[in-house]
């Protein structure tokens, strides 16, 4: 596990070495480069210990192909059907290959000053090799890129679940909350059980959606995965400092003083994988960030707090932290903020379906495992909290406790002493939920093997318009979306677009201490 614990420093940091030297100027770049490797230097050198687990190599080719198909699925690259989403994600991987780095629409004397202020990192190694060797080879690159942070992070919930690789890969692709049971009770018109092809994850309404792995690999990739990935080795850390403790209440957890693990088990990790996750999908770093505190607590010794902190570590995790809050604060479209309310019933039926009937019935297994309150409070919290216009907040600050659901739906699963009753009942609901992911794998097969074997010779397929593209119809019913394309291309690139939701990528970073102190020109 040492050697796959390296590769994922290594697969995290490595995007914000690249958006340091394409985003911000060499003479602040340098110095805080050379401090980011020297920390990678003392992590990837440090002699510490992880839990033992012993890789299944008889098993190795199955889990190659259950990974590698789930993501061929997925869209990502272009080789099978892409969902709406990717209009805009392609649009972003074009322009970062585009355009110089940092990305700029317009970049007058006065006026405004066009920037495209996004989560980029995820995409950045793909589209340095898009640079060089064009568009087919960055989609090869990304897949590639995508499938390695896969690889990763199964691995890693292999590791958790003290499990084989392809047991943790099925359970992953296929857990989902109870969105059939609300197609069928709840949803007025769309979705329907039948065509087996539906989106299945909006039965509650436009405002509200916690989105299975699978739908989140299908639609935002570039979020899902590291963060994915931030979130497994956090729990890598929280496990291995559980083996040698006995399970807490939520009454002790604050008067707790556990022993400090060795390396890169410390604290300060903890906080460099946060930053991290930051970097890639903030968003998604809000959720996780109450499951840090809890192992923040857990892991120091308040007599001593600051002791066995590593400075290097917590100043690049602070760097990190830093650039990017400077970065994405530029873009002032997420500004509005504020509380959404919802009517009990709709809460009451999405709370308990989404993952809130999961959540108590592990209540007898995991009251006393303080990540099993966290999980429920912000299962309940996080429906109510708006931030910008659309419902993004929802679908991403719930992919931490989503995982920590399946991770402590897994360890009681795989657990031996688990009640053959409680066993059965999780297989019953899990049966139910996986139908949320197989819908998304059915549409991409329906979709993919329409453009492949049943459209017309002359179909006039994936022809790019000549005319600059402003703005973007709404999403449709997903699986009729770009009907003559396996691609969602419509977005040549940002530069011309002035619809609302463009302003999510785009913005006037005139007056903003990143472009004034911190940005390349």
């Amino acid at each position: 596990m040492k050697l796959f614990h390296r590769i994922s420093i290594l697969y995290l940091v490595f995007p914000f070495f690249l958006f340091l030297f394409g985003w911000v100027r060499l003479t602040i770049a340098i110095p805080l480069a050379l401090l980011l490797l020297f920390t990678l230097w003392k992590l990837l050198t440090a002699n510490y210990q992880l839990p033992n687990y012993h890789f299944p190599l008889s098993t190795s080719i199955f889990w190659v192909l259950i990974t590698v198909s789930w993501l061929l699925l997925s869209g990502v690259g272009g080789y099978a059907f892409q969902n709406w989403d990717h209009h805009w994600r392609n649009a972003v991987f074009h322009d970062l290959i585009n355009f110089d780095f940092p990305v700029y629409y317009s970049q007058p004397e006065s006026g405004p000053v066009k920037m495209l202020v996004y989560y980029v990192g995820f995409w950045l190694p793909a589209a340095w090799i898009g640079k060089l060797l064009g568009w087919n080879a960055a989609n090869f690159a990304l897949f590639l890129w995508t499938w390695l942070g896969v690889i990763l992070v199964t691995l890693h919930l292999a590791n958790i679940l003290k499990t084989s690789p392809v047991k943790a890969t099925l359970f992953f692709v296929f857990f989902s909350g109870l969105d059939a049971l609300g197609a069928l009770l709840f949803a007025e018109e769309y979705p329907t059980l039948l065509p087996p092809i539906t989106h299945l994850e909006i039965w509650s309404g436009m405002q509200l959606q916690y989105s299975s792995f699978t739908t989140q690999l299908f639609w935002v990739f570039n979020q899902a995965v590291p963060a994915w990935l931030c979130i497994a080795m956090t729990s890598v850390i929280a496990s291995a400092a559980r083996q040698s403790q006995p399970e807490l209440g939520i009454a002790s957890v604050a008067a707790a003083r556990l022993p400090r693990t060795s390396s890169p088990q410390g604290n300060d990790m903890l906080f460099l994988l946060w930053a991290l996750c930051f970097f890639f999908a903030p968003l998604a770093a809000i959720g996780l960030f109450p499951y840090v505190l809890i192992e923040l607590v857990k892991g120091t010794d308040f007599k001593s707090p600051f002791k066995n902190l590593r400075w290097e570590v917590l100043l690049s995790a602070a760097i990190i932290f830093l650039l990017s809050s400077f970065f994405f604060a530029s873009n002032t479209s997420a500004q509005q903020r504020g509380l959404q309310s919802i009517p009990f019933a709709d809460f009451l039926a999405f709370f308990l379906l989404e993952g809130g009937i999961l959540w108590l019935v592990l209540a007898p297994a995991k009251w006393r495992d303080p990540r099993w309150m966290v999980t429920g409070l912000l299962l309940l919290v996080i429906p109510f909290i708006q931030l910008g216009s659309g419902r993004d907040f929802v679908m991403r600050a719930s992919i931490a406790p989503l995982f920590h659901l399946l991770l402590m739906t897994g360890e009681t699963m795989f657990n031996k002493a688990t009640p053959r009753v409680l066993f059965v009942t999780f297989c019953f609901l899990l049966s139910i939920g996986a139908l949320t992911p197989l819908y998304e794998i059915n549409r991409s097969l329906y979709r993919t093997f329409d453009y492949y074997f049943l459209q017309p010779e002359d179909c006039s397929c994936d022809v790019p318009s000549s005319e600059p593209v402003t703005h973007l119809a709404p999403p449709g019913i997903p699986e009729k979306e770009h009907p003559d394309s396996l691609t969602a291309d419509a977005i040549p690139t940002l530069k011309f677009m002035t619809d609302e939701l463009s302003q999510n990528f785009i913005a006037n970073v005139r007056q903003t201490f990143f472009y004034n102190v911190l940005a390349r020109r």
